[in-house]
């Protein structure tokens, strides 16, 4: 068991063992961290639990975190990768060794909610504030706000976050623009506040590109842990980062 992280993201990672499939022990392995990773092999497939127990179906630093995993275990030898995900296969590509960089090729986004309708720019109001949420798919869904008051968002973002009709699906993005600098902040299912989200990132990304507040194909996301960079290329969605080794 080995211990990775993606932009302050943490997995516990080993290679697939049926008897840790299950969720009490995943809670158990990951109390201090993000969550827990499994490799298996033939074809090469992500296993991924959220810190609380619960089955994820993808994860952009967890990914990235995999690949590491995967390469320093001498699992993969090849720069390019696919991964099998619940969310589908997902291409991976090792840019850099040192630091180790990942670009990994994310899902197209959807924005048709469960209720088979979009949901851009809703008004949501919540312990007497008020907030524009714009939903959206990146592998998981995520609900992205850019609030005029962040704090205020960050204290209300658990309680948005398992509203009724989010319960079961959601993430929570809280955007900052600032001094044309964008900042995220992720509430996940499953785990709570994280360091760093990479389905978050690409998720901000393409609802500020709907919302049509950047004119870029590519920007940076500052993260607790870090950087992501999240855009669109010649062959689709992506995001690129670190990965690290840590024990």
């Amino acid at each position: 068991m080995k211990k990775y992280s993606g932009c302050g993201n943490t997995f516990m990672i080993c290679r697939y063992q049926k008897e840790y499939d299950n969720k009490d022990f995943a809670k158990k392995i990951s109390l201090d961290t993000d969550g827990f990773l499994m490799v298996k092999e033939n074809p090469l497939t992500m296993i991924i639990y959220n810190q609380d127990g619960s089955i994820a179906k993808m994860c952009g630093n967890g990914i990235r975190c995999f690949i590491k995993y995967c390469y320093d275990e001498k699992i993969i030898t090849s720069l390019e990768n696919t991964v099998q995900t619940l969310s589908g296969n997902i291409y991976t590509k090792i840019i850099n060794l040192n630091p180790f960089l990942v670009y990994v090729r994310m899902n197209e986004p959807v924005y048709t909610y469960i209720d088979n309708r979009q949901h851009l720019n809703e008004s949501l109001h919540l312990n007497h504030h008020f907030y524009q949420i714009s939903l959206i798919n990146t592998g998981v869904w995520h609900g992205v706000i850019i609030p005029h008051n962040f704090q205020e968002a960050l204290s209300d973002a658990k309680d948005i976050r398992n509203l009724p009709n989010y319960v079961d699906y959601l993430n929570i993005d809280l955007v900052q623009i600032k001094d044309n600098k964008i900042y995220l902040k992720t509430y996940e299912r499953g785990v709570g506040f994280t360091k760093a989200c990479g389905t978050g990132a690409s998720a901000t990304f393409h609802i500020l590109k709907k919302l049509q507040l950047i004119d870029t194909n590519k920007i940076l996301i500052n993260v607790d842990g870090g950087q992501i960079e999240a855009g669109i290329d010649e062959n689709g969605s992506y995001i690129l980062g670190e990965a690290t080794y840590l024990e």
